[in-house]
């Protein structure tokens, strides 16, 4: 009788649609874990749990099921260096080791859970997130995912093989490994499976399209034999990747002599891919340490993925979250919100609730209303609190600083190599690039300068300036010119373009030559280059924060320009024919 039922029930079950879910992997950054963070004390501060990055905070955000009752799955992955151990702390979080487990990890989540395509239901979506080297983690999940797919359950216990000849593509003394694995377990199967694998050979070649080439055959043979199966990727999702091949690897390590560890992890591939539909990245403008140079996303020619990355103020840790303050993190999170949840996207297309997140609102809500109430116990809450006014913090201090400091370039940077890991000549150019409006209404509304984090860091600045005879207290200003003191800012020559002088009705919609954009004008490559002011979302949480942010005291009100167009508005920092909040 129970197998009567059994055998109906499955029966039944096959000829009912099966609701898709979406699949959404979480990967924090160093030393950061949202279940078990503890931040040690300093300069006589007692310790305290950590502030959750915006990776947790996104993750907490996102409702358990959408709108059309699709399941939202998260897994969230704690940052390396996150390990009880002394050795896991100081090694997993100063090195980056671990960072292929992590990957291995997120892997094995989505291998056992993804749901492909049937006659009657549409494939689970896959969205992958992360911030500094959790980004590192997201980015190489989709190459890897580019480059194998998901494995079918059949393949799936052959996983760390398959990983492993990824790996090591191109290198001389390799093997792969995961056919002769497979073969063993099932030796009725080896004269079929190993007859049309890819040549040795081809394992071998070190250049970026050798690499390639082997990776497409690879592929081609497992899909071939029903071991693997074709995924897109809805979207990837990250705050400021770090490395230049999104490898965050100490360059004072390096000198020291770690090679091999290094190369473990300079190869894994951090390109976008067409599988990937959507991908954003959120940039820090303000950071400056040499191993944390940002690792930019380009668009391969006749790429179909729907790519932003966008400009902010602030350092690493201001724009992923971290610090008690905020200000920068609050505006990248909304910003992360509203491209992921499909407030950006073209509004001449249906939308579909498979392709996006849903987040919850109250959620959000109650972040700004703590980030409010945090400011309203500080003493300078008049200079801070203002949307786009919070502290950006100096990162670049001693012991870090021992690693050397650089600025970054928006606009300016150059192409790696993939296999090799050298800059190239050529320049990046489709990278979709853009400068956030804070950066601009910082500008305008007088925001303060990059500011030490600690009391001891402050005291030391101003006894610094005072003996220099320079002025204790500076505006923000990312365009400045290097001086006897100080760097040139990470704007330098590029200047800020209106279209009129009052910067006025700019938005999605109006002529390109009116909107806000920056200029550049300097000498590292030709002029004319522009890099467009970022558009906000018709009601969206960037929309929520700004008029959240706008209920500050007296100085620093910021004004919200209505579009002409429904697609998305723009902000001022001015005067005029606005409004204002």
């Amino acid at each position: 009788m129970d197998d009567r039922r059994t055998s109906t029930a499955e029966q039944y079950a096959r000829h009912q649609p099966r609701l898709p879910k979406k699949l959404i992997v979480c990967c924090d950054g160093t030393w950061l874990n949202r279940d078990n963070g503890w931040q040690a004390g300093s300069w006589g501060s007692p310790g305290k749990l950590q502030n959750p990055s915006n990776v947790t905070r996104i993750a907490r955000a996102m409702t358990a099921e959408d709108s059309a009752k699709h399941p939202q799955i998260v897994f969230y992955q704690a940052g390396i260096g996150t390990g009880l151990g002394l050795y896991d702390q100081l090694l997993g979080g100063g090195t980056g080791m671990g960072l292929s487990e992590n990957i291995r990890e997120a892997y094995a989540f989505l291998g056992t859970n993804y749901s492909t395509e049937d006659g009657l239901s549409k494939p689970d979506s896959i969205f992958l997130i992360g911030f500094s080297r959790g980004a590192f983690t997201a980015r190489s999940l989709g190459g890897f995912i580019a480059a194998i797919g998901i494995l079918t359950k059949k393949a799936m216990p052959f996983f760390y093989e398959c990983f492993a000849d990824w790996e090591h593509a191109g290198d001389d003394d390799y093997t792969p490994r995961f056919i002769d694995a497979y073969c063993a377990a099932f030796p009725a199967e080896a004269a079929t499976v190993k007859a049309n694998q890819p040549a040795d050979r081809l394992s071998h070649i070190r250049a970026e399209r050798g690499i390639d080439k082997y990776m497409f055959a690879y592929r081609k043979h497992l899909l071939s034999l029903g071991l693997t199966q074709e995924v897109q990727i809805k979207c990837i999702g990250v705050w400021d990747t770090v490395g230049a091949l999104g490898v965050p690897v100490n360059p004072f390590l390096q000198r020291l002599g770690l090679p091999s560890f290094i190369r473990e992890y300079a190869w894994y591939d951090t390109r976008l891919s067409d599988v990937v539909e959507s991908a954003f990245q959120a940039l820090a403008l303000d950071e400056h340490r040499a191993p944390y140079s940002p690792a930019v996303w380009e668009l391969d020619e006749g790429s179909t993925t729907n790519l932003k990355q966008v400009w902010f103020p602030g350092a690493h840790s201001n724009v992923g979250g971290s610090f008690e303050d905020y200000g920068v993190a609050n505006l990248t999170l909304s910003w992360m919100m509203d491209q992921m949840s499909g407030a950006t996207r073209d509004a001449t297309k249906p939308f579909e609730p498979l392709d996006w997140i849903m987040f919850d609102k109250e959620y959000v809500q109650r972040c700004l209303d703590w980030t409010a109430r945090w400011y309203d116990e500080q003493p300078m809450r008049k200079v801070y609190k203002g949307w786009a006014m919070g502290k950006v913090y100096n990162s670049n201090t001693f012991p870090k600083s021992l690693a050397g400091a650089t600025t970054r370039t928006p606009g300016l940077y150059r192409e790696t190599d993939f296999a090799t890991g050298k800059y190239k000549e050529e320049y990046l150019r489709k990278t979709n690039e853009y400068i956030h409006a804070s950066v601009r209404v910082r500008m305008e509304q007088g925001g303060r300068e990059v500011e030490p984090k600690s009391k001891i860091g402050v005291f030391f600045r101003k006894i610094w300036r005072t003996i220099a005879f320079q002025k204790q207290l500076n505006a923000y200003r990312p365009q400045r010119k290097g001086g006897v003191f100080h760097g040139a800012g990470p704007l330098h020559g590029w200047r800020l373009e209106a279209g009129d002088k009052t910067q006025h009705d700019q938005g999605a919609g109006t002529d390109e030559s009116r909107r806000a954009c920056w200029k550049y004008e300097g000498k590292l490559q030709p002029p004319g280059r522009l890099l467009r002011e970022d558009v906000f979302a018709e009601k969206g949480f960037e929309e929520m924060y700004l008029r959240h942010g706008g209920k500050s005291e007296g100085e620093g009100k910021i004004t919200f320009l209505e579009s002409p167009s429904s697609a998305g508005k723009r902000i001022s920092g001015s005067s005029g024919n606005a409004k204002t909040f």
